[in-house]
């Protein structure tokens, strides 16, 4: 199986050519729907590519997720969402609400939640085994490449006890799931979505948990900030762009968004 073979092949650090050379990689891009995020990737968010969502609790980070799955759905009909739930926190309800909120009919509410299969994920090893079988989840339900997409919520949460161990088992699993991302985006073609948490040591910069050692996965790392003192809606967001391959290393990128009491995203005023 995938994930025993990844297992015992343990380089000493990540490369960025397990997510990169992705063979079915095409030019249509995967939106947000949210247009401050999508602007500011410039729509090179492609199909078979992984991109990371990390942020501090409660900075929007499910939120768009759901959004981005609302808006696949609704812009292609030949999309699948694998959705691997780490906490237990998947709310179909919330799903239900974006749809709505985007002027879906019933029908096609229940249509589109109907291609959204969700699995419990509670150990890295569970978590492999997922990703070793996305190719027979896409082949039973006849998902082409570029229509499916895997999201991962919350990462961390189940590789936190290895980050910044020295074991080799620490690295072992690190590893596994870092190339085990590179199989499903790089040759099965899906696009991956993880969510990643993040720290600060003084309340105004955040890194994200998974640290330099992690950052060569992602094709894009976004950061997602909350203004803390919103209390009452719209509440107002930030999105900066700490790494993309389609973007010089150099380069400071950066908005603001707002979200609605319907769940609607909107850039600030």
């Amino acid at each position: 199986m995938l994930h025993t073979r990844l297992r015992a092949n343990l380089p000493g650090t990540l490369s960025t050519e397990s997510t990169t050379a992705c063979k079915f990689q095409s030019q249509k891009s995967i939106l947000f729907g949210c247009p401050s995020v999508d602007g500011i990737l410039g729509g090179e968010f492609r199909c078979g590519q992984v991109v990371e969502l990390c942020g501090p609790p409660l900075s929007g980070k499910t939120q768009l997720s759901m959004k981005l799955i609302a808006t696949a759905l609704q812009e292609n009909e030949s999309c699948r969402i694998f959705f691997m739930d780490t906490c237990g926190q998947f709310n179909p309800q919330r799903l239900f609400d974006i749809l709505s909120a985007a002027n879906c009919t019933p029908d096609e509410v229940q249509r589109h939640l109907g291609r959204v299969d969700i699995a419990r994920v509670s150990t890295c090893e569970r978590l492999l085994q997922l990703l070793d079988s996305c190719s027979d989840w896409a082949a039973t339900h006849a998902v082409a490449p570029g229509s499916a997409i895997v999201i991962i919520d919350i990462l961390h949460s189940l590789l936190a006890p290895f980050v910044g161990g020295k074991s080799f088992s620490d690295y072992r699993f690190l590893n596994a799931v870092g190339q085990a991302l590179g199989y499903v985006s790089g040759s099965l073609g899906m696009t991956v979505l993880y969510t990643n948490s993040a720290f600060s040591s003084d309340g105004r910069s955040y890194s994200p948990a998974l640290g330099t050692y992690w950052s060569s996965i992602p094709h894009h790392r976004l950061l997602l900030t909350r203004n803390k003192d919103d209390e009452s809606f719209p509440l107002r967001f930030g999105v900066e762009v700490l790494r993309s391959i389609s973007m010089p290393s150099h380069k400071h990128t950066a908005a603001e968004f707002q979200l609605d009491t319907e769940g609607h995203f909107f850039p600030n005023a």
